[in-house]
């Protein structure tokens, strides 16, 4: 991680996960999802619906391997460091956009510029979680760029490869007048596909981009179908209709196994399933009683009966693939009832009513899980009780008694890349919904944020892993989040363990 590294990386070919590259067919792919997304750009949101769009549109400088956590070329054939705040990359030269014109040093300074990753003024953009020490790009020359960061930064190069650094065409953007519908139902990127039909809370129509980089992508036509029940997207894949259904749940496994022309993919993500928790209240604001809410949740009956034994529960607010930094003797979320009964009295808890403020089914099985957990919060003396909500604005209104539920997906591979988006003073729980505050957590964030030395890093990342687990909770783990998939087995795909979704030449890899 010093900031002198030199990478010399060859090849102008992606690296697969499984050394094969599909051939392109005339093949049109029907995919239906649960969610319609916000809107198609990096920049602005990072929802699930979001994620599953963006990557076939648009490509980062860097690629990052969800599943060993390596930077690869992606936009950028190789990249090295000048000091600890500066990084040059080299361009590939023979990178067309969606509207046939050629990428340059031009593009990226734009798309790393604050007009760009400040995001539109009336909407709230994600890009400043984990871009927000980027200064600005210098061209250097048509296809040499240098990135600074505002400060030291060891991360840079996972920065440039994680959500929000995605490249676009300057030309396109202001042709489109800027910020707007206009720009939002044209985005032009260098991604295999290219966005060819909107049809609101309906359907996504993506074209294959004759001219990518990366080698001829497998699908002529994409079409995303917006279908938010899954006993319809479940009959449409069994009649034909659909090639791939997206938030499959376990009881629906068996009835997709079972037939031969059909198989379930995928498995856990690189995201945590948690409950936010407004700790500003006179109840929530005891950390016994936050952490009795933690301890009395038996985590593997869950897991066992609602995902099929399929989901690990990390230990602690990382994953494995922070590399040097990753705490692998941090313990993982405890079940401990008795435990949970003591903290209860020793706080002074008298069974004051909490509130959970429930979406239907955003998450898959979020409903079931949360009627589960209101059970066993009963058998410790916990008085939870669950509140439908129609939207996140309805929750993030939050009585001061209320539990929420949330996740946190790993932009890169580092703390900075997910807890700290939401618990950083930036962070959605901290910035946006005000219901966390604590000092020496931001302060060891900014020590991860600046230091090369991993000694000093993982003390650090060790610290705020008991911050958040024990000594001022902000939240409860669950366990990582589940995303598998109903397909038809002629289609030659398997998904990464990431939300994002690839249906690029390469594959199963990013």
């Amino acid at each position: 991680m010093g900031p002198t590294r030199r990478h010399a990386l060859l090849g102008a070919a992606l690296l697969s996960t499984t050394g094969s590259v599909r051939a392109a067919s005339d093949r049109r792919l029907v995919v239906a999802m649960s969610g319609w997304p916000s809107a198609i750009d990096p920049v602005l949101y990072n929802h699930t619906a979001v994620r599953r769009v963006v990557p076939q549109i648009f490509d980062t400088l860097i690629r990052l391997d969800p599943a060993g956590g390596g930077l690869h070329p992606a936009l950028a054939t190789g990249w090295e460091r000048l000091d600890a705040r500066r990084l040059r990359l080299t361009l590939r030269r023979d990178v067309l956009f969606h509207d046939g014109s050629r990428l340059s040093a031009a593009d990226v300074a734009f798309s790393l510029s604050p007009a760009r990753l400040l995001g539109q003024e009336n909407r709230r953009g994600v890009a400043q979680q984990t871009l927000s020490t980027v200064d600005r790009a210098e061209p250097v020359d048509a296809h040499t760029v240098i990135v600074h960061a505002k400060d030291d930064d060891p991360l840079l190069e996972q920065r440039l490869a994680s959500w929000s650094s995605q490249i676009i065409s300057r030309r396109a953007f202001e042709a489109a007048g800027g910020w707007g519908e206009k720009w939002l139902t044209t985005l032009t990127g260098t991604g295999p596909y290219r966005l060819a039909e909107l049809r609101t809370h309906y359907s996504i129509t993506l074209l294959r981009h004759d001219g990518y980089w990366g080698g001829t992508p497998p699908f002529a036509r994409i079409e995303y179908r917006i279908v938010p029940e899954l006993a319809a997207r479940v009959a449409g894949l069994l009649s034909g209709e659909y090639d791939i259904i997206t938030d499959l749940v376990s009881d629906q496994f068996a009835n997709i196994a079972g037939r031969p022309e059909l198989e379930v993919v995928g498995g856990p993500v690189e995201n945590i399933r948690l409950l936010g928790i407004n700790t500003t209240g006179p109840v929530l604001g005891k950390v016994g009683v936050r952490r009795a809410l933690s301890l009395a949740i038996n985590r593997k009956m869950i897991i066992d009966h609602l995902w099929d034994g399929r989901l690990p529960v990390p230990n602690g607010f990382q994953m494995p693939g922070f590399g040097p930094t990753y705490i692998a003797d941090f313990p993982a979320p405890a079940h401990d009832p008795a435990a949970a009964r003591r903290l209860l009295r020793e706080a002074g808890y008298a069974g004051e009513r909490i509130v959970y403020g429930l979406l239907n089914d955003y998450y898959p099985n979020q409903v079931a899980t949360a009627q589960v957990m209101v059970e066993m919060w009963r058998e410790v003396g916990l008085n939870v009780e669950i509140e439908i909500h129609e939207n996140i604005g309805q929750i993030y209104a939050k009585p001061d008694n209320a539990i929420f539920d949330a996740s946190a997906t790993a932009n890169f591979m580092d703390h900075l890349g997910q807890g700290w988006r939401l618990f950083g003073p930036a962070g959605t729980f901290v910035r946006q919904v005000k219901l966390w505050h604590n000092e020496e957590y931001w302060q060891l964030g900014q020590v991860l944020g600046r230091s090369a030395d991993v000694a000093e890093r993982r003390a650090a990342h060790r610290r705020m892993l008991e911050i958040l687990d024990r000594v001022d909770p902000p939240c409860v783990i669950l366990h990582l989040s589940g995303h598998f998939y109903g397909k038809r087995r002629d289609v030659d795909w398997r998904p990464l363990p990431s939300l994002d979704v690839h249906f690029g030449p390469s594959g199963t890899t990013p």
